[in-house]
């Protein structure tokens, strides 16, 4: 387990040392390797219900699903988080780790967030992220059967100055050479409190060009802020300020009421915009090629399936789809 773990974090190295802009042939070959392999784990008549989502996401690098969350699903699980401590920032690592209560934390922090074992036993989540249309959608977009890698849940709390741990500023992701995050509100979320915010077509470098050549021809100096730069240099309070001088006026706000889901490639420039008028709460689930170094495995080994809510059947798929979040086979009997 170890050395396979050691694996993934060389393999990430490499990828690092690599600019973004050049991570999807690297991503291509992967994919078909792995279609090939994993052959007898595809679907020969997927279920293309939500497949209209595939040319928004593929172009602009984020899409609204077209289901929403009842109201009564969204409160089972908005009810099981607020029993469980949390955690400064919006993960469990962010900070010192040290676990709190909500009421405690809520007072002292802007930001507060979960461990992924909590986030997995929280009623409907595991079966809501395996919705076979989900799946499949997936599978479509990254071009093999995807991997559930990380899931996560965090509160953000109105504050005079975003946090500096820069989720709520612009910045890109870096977790695979291809993946895609499915965001998840958990409250009602308007333009005041915490949208996600994503710049359209900055998750590829053709897009980054067409935008950068829009803001020079609206008379906006761009000079030292390249397509192929903005892939490396990703992070920062003063780069998130010169993303927004530059595409300010692009900015898409993911609006919408408590069980609204949005897909997001999040190599795009994107960030969860501070909220100024309530809290909000907010859910991933990550999908991939595989293992990364952000995975829920590096927190805890698999969990148990017998300690996971879900009515989901053991199949090659399922069991492929999660298995670095719950192992079918092992733990306790009861």
């Amino acid at each position: 387990m170890i050395d396979a773990k050691l694996s993934t974090f060389a393999l990430n190295a490499v990828r690092r040392s690599m600019p973004l802009d050049q991570w999807d042939k690297f991503a291509d070959i992967i994919v078909n390797d792995r279609r090939e392999r994993l052959r007898n784990f595809s679907k020969p008549d997927p279920d293309k219900s939500w497949f209209g989502c595939l040319d928004q996401l593929r172009s602009q690098g984020f899409v609204k699903l077209p289901s929403t969350l009842p109201r009564p699903t969204v409160d089972a699980i908005t009810g099981y988080l607020k029993e469980n401590p949390v955690y400064k920032g919006p993960h469990v690592f962010a900070f010192d780790g040290r676990a709190r209560s909500f009421d405690e934390a809520r007072v002292d922090y802007s930001m507060v967030g979960y461990r992924s074992d909590q986030v997995i036993r929280a009623p409907h989540v595991v079966d809501l992220f395996n919705d076979p249309r989900l799946i499949d959608l997936l599978e479509a977009y990254l071009g093999c059967v995807p991997t559930l890698y990380s899931l996560n849940a965090w509160w953000s709390f109105p504050a005079n100055k975003p946090e500096l741990i820069y989720s709520q500023y612009f910045h890109r992701d870096i977790d695979d050479w291809r993946f895609v995050t499915l965001f998840l509100y958990l409250t009602d979320v308007d333009d005041a409190s915490g949208p996600t915010q994503v710049i359209p077509g900055t998750h590829t470098p053709a897009g980054m060009t067409a935008l950068l050549q829009k803001a020079k021809s609206q008379g906006r100096k761009v000079e030292g802020f390249d397509a192929a730069g903005s892939f490396v240099s990703t992070m920062g309070e003063q780069y998130s300020e010169e993303v927004e001088r530059l595409f300010g006026d692009q900015v898409a706000n993911v609006v919408g009421p408590a069980g609204t889901m949005h897909l997001v490639n999040t190599v795009a420039l994107h960030r969860g915009l501070m909220p100024t008028s309530k809290p909000r709460l907010i859910m991933w689930a990550r999908y991939g090629l595989g293992p990364t170094c952000n995975s829920s495995d590096l927190e805890h080994g698999p969990l148990s399936k017998r300690l996971v809510p879900t009515f989901m059947a053991d199949s090659p798929r399922n069991r492929f789809v999660n298995r670095l979040l719950f192992d079918f086979d092992v733990g306790p009997e009861y």
